[in-house]
């Protein structure tokens, strides 16, 4: 009995995997990012986890600086994203053109195709993007 749970563990640990700090993504400025609000981390892709079907980052908004100018250029993906606002954290939502103000807790989806980006208003909290796919494209 010992010897299969050992043997389970051992083919699952490798599904368990540490968080990585975003250096870098498509459309991001992630260096002015991290100093102006906070780290963004990637908690599953297939860079961390070669056969990861699926994408998760999330930020540390730690404080919104007055007039905080986005670090994410408008893109789309091929597949669908969702955003998830988390505590007392607002954001600026642009999909197809159309501004919309967030305040967590609260989730946006973005279908595939569609032009978007967002940018921290105020406050402090988590954000994340989960999406389709892997790796970020």
């Amino acid at each position: 009995m010992v010897n299969k749970e050992v043997e389970m563990v051992s083919k699952t640990k490798r599904f368990i995997v540490p968080a990585k700090l975003i250096e870098e993504l498509p459309y991001h400025n992630m260096a002015r990012a991290r100093e102006e609000v906070g780290p963004a981390y990637d908690y599953m892709s297939n860079s961390l986890l070669p056969e990861a079907d699926i994408n998760v980052s999330i930020d540390h908004i730690k404080q919104v600086p007055a007039n905080f100018k986005s670090h994410i250029e408008p893109h789309k993906h091929r597949v669908s994203e969702v955003y998830v606002v988390i505590g007392d954290l607002t954001v600026e939502v642009i999909l197809d053109g159309e501004k919309h103000e967030v305040s967590g807790p609260a989730g946006v989806f973005i279908p595939a195709g569609m032009m978007h980006t967002m940018r921290p208003l105020r406050g402090s909290g988590y954000f994340a993007a989960v999406m389709g796919g892997g790796k970020y494209e």
